[in-house]
């Protein structure tokens, strides 16, 4: 009986091996038309602070934390959900931490912030079970650069915790493109503001 397991176990164990084997070198042989390209309209698009939606939400909070709040609290935490504009984050009144970022960053432009002073800024973070891709925003207020993450996945943070790069410092393992709706920049040792590690958009 345990000689008849362990044999069926074998068998079992072959097969997986030359599944994962035969899935592995498929892979392997991919090329450049098989990947998915996002151009960077698609990032920027999903920023809209003309969205009549989000016009609606920028009065009715009045202020920036009150805006803050409104994503933290208001938006659900969905980690599945594919990228949608703010105006659909309002609707489907759940985001993960991209959507969550593109809702923040679009109701900071409603309300006022000039594209040079807001971005959402997507990268990695270190997390216990691996690394995982991340999106916050970076908000410039009376010249004080402000990190702001309020998806839920790393902590609840409060609208301004993070002065400075302490949240990069803390969490992010890299920073990879930042974005709004005027603009979209990859980040590297090029656009990086000299001693700040935070990117420039224009």
């Amino acid at each position: 009986m345990l000689k008849t397991a362990v044999m069926v176990l074998a068998v079992i164990l072959a097969f997986c091996c030359g599944f994962v084997a035969g899935n592995y070198k498929r892979k392997q042989t991919s090329t450049f038309d098989d990947m998915i390209v996002n151009h960077p309209h698609d990032f920027s698009a999903l920023v809209t602070p003309g969205d009549l939606r989000v016009k609606n939400v920028a009065a009715e909070v009045k202020t920036l934390q009150n805006a803050y709040l409104f994503v933290r609290d208001r938006i659900t935490d969905e980690p599945s959900l594919p990228a949608m504009t703010a105006g659909e984050v309002i609707s489907a009144g759940k985001a993960g931490c991209l959507g969550k970022a593109v809702l923040l960053c679009s109701l900071y432009r409603a309300m006022g912030i000039s594209a040079a002073n807001v971005r959402v800024v997507a990268g990695e973070v270190d997390y216990p079970t691996g690394i995982v891709d991340h999106a916050w925003v970076d908000l410039e207020l009376n010249g004080i650069d402000i990190q702001q993450d309020a998806s839920n996945f790393l902590g609840k943070f409060g609208f301004d915790q993070f002065r400075g790069a302490i949240f990069t410092n803390t969490f992010i393992r890299d920073e990879e493109i930042v974005f709004n709706d005027r603009s979209f920049s990859i980040v590297s040792p090029l656009n990086l503001l000299k001693g700040s590690g935070h990117p420039v958009i224009h």
